[in-house]
Order: structure tokens, then sequence, then C-alpha cells
């Protein structure tokens, strides 16, 4: 089964499924109104398909950059589909920059800038706390939040370590090389730069959007959550990467 944020569900698209687990998102619209029409609109279509074919089991794939005064527009249109998820009884995931061998989206886009470059960028502050989850603990969470859906208000997870490395640190365990030089620089200039990028139809290493989610994610994100993953039986175990 296929299905398009941006062209909407077929009739058929649902038919038969009991469970819908929706982490789409066009990381190609680099504009709000782009981000709105495909991503938020499309989220709707997908959660009206689900309430037709009366899916009685939804979790929603949001991150920690999704709060009340989101800076990114990532962020604003996962709180936007989180509050329409919720209106449908789904259960909200909010994660944390997923990491894992195969670490794909911004975790994978950083390692390569990491192993590539003699000299990186930081281009975020060194010092900022960067919240993570191990991609094995987040699929099992859902596991298990699939298999017994919470009741009420306890709809709220935040998947991520309470142990958050830094920018700083989290790149330097990416280097493959001990000698590689980090230059800071300021995340506004960077933002700019790949900004330009994109407007001017070139494909950064990295979206402009997703360096103001990182740099722009929610300091208090752990205190939001109204039921924790250890009521399921899951940690989240501290970044580690051999």
């Amino acid at each position: 089964m296929s299905f398009n944020l941006a062209s909407g569900p077929t009739p058929e698209t649902l038919a038969g499924v009991d469970a819908l687990v929706h982490a789409a998102y066009d990381f190609s619209c680099t504009r709000w109104t782009d981000v709105a029409r495909v991503n938020v609109d499309g989220s709707r279509r997908l959660l009206a398909a689900a309430r037709r074919a009366e899916v009685d089991r939804i979790v929603y794939v949001s991150t920690v950059a999704a709060f009340p005064g989101a800076r990114s527009m990532y962020g604003r249109a996962k709180l936007e589909i989180e509050r329409m998820a919720m209106g449908l009884g789904a259960t909200i995931v909010r994660c944390g920059l997923v990491w894992g061998p195969r670490g794909g989206a911004m975790f994978g886009a950083l390692r390569h800038a990491v192993e590539r470059l003699p000299v990186v960028p930081l281009v975020a502050p060194a010092n900022l706390p960067v919240m993570l989850v191990c991609e094995d603990d987040l699929v099992e969470l859902m596991e298990r939040l699939l298999d017994s859906p919470p009741d009420g208000s306890e709809r709220l997870f935040v998947a991520a370590c309470e142990d958050a490395p830094t920018f700083a640190e989290l790149l330097r365990s990416l280097s493959p090389s001990t000698s590689r030089r980090f230059v800071p620089v300021p995340w506004t200039i960077a933002w700019l730069g790949l900004r330009c990028l994109e407007l001017i139809g070139a494909t950064p290493p990295f979206r402009s959007d997703s360096l103001l989610s990182l740099v722009g994610a929610d300091a208090g994100a752990l205190a939001r959550a109204t039921a924790r993953a250890e009521r399921y039986g899951v940690s989240f175990r501290p970044y580690s990467l051999p």
C-alpha cells in the first residue's frame, strides 16, 4: 500500500487496516504555504480517511521541536497535526533526534558531513544539549503502544533519553579522526546560508529548517509528557556509537 501526502488517500487506502503509524513528512517543502498544503492538509486527509475506515489504533510520530511557540516550520506543522490526531484519540510520540548504526535524516546528514569534511563547522551552539533516541528503543515503544493503546489524557509521550550530549560532543563522536578540526559558526549565519541555497533551487547538505528545529527544540520537552515509556517497559538508552 502506498500513500502520497500531497495527493491524498484513495477510498481503498486504509481498507481493512486496524492500526496506523503516521510518520510521513515531505521535507522537500521549503515554504510554509507548501508545508501547510502538503504536510498539514495531507495529514488531515489521511486522518479523516482513518476515521472513515474506523481505524482504532493510531500513533502519530512527532518531534521535540513541536511545542507552543515553536520556531521551525517543521515544529509548527507537527504541532498542528498533533492536535488533529489527538482529536481522533491518537497517541502522540514526540521524538528526539533518532540515532543508530543506520541513522538517516538529520543524524545521517551530520554524520556524512563530519566524515567527509576536514574542517567541520559547528553550525549550532557547541554547548547545545541534543535530545536523542535510539531507533531500536523508539520502535519498541511504538510496538507496545499499538499493542496496548493508552486511555484518556495519557497519550503524549516524549521519546528521548534524559542524558543529552552537547552538539559538540555529538559531532566529535561521529568523527573517524581525532585530529579533525571543529570551527564554531554562528547558527544564524549558517541558517541564512542554507536558506539562500534553498531559495535559488540548490540542495544543501541539510535543510535550513532542520537547523532551526535543532536549535529551537523544546528545552522542557520531557516535562510536557503526560505519560512515560517506562509504564510500557521501555527505557531510552544513553547515546553511544562505537
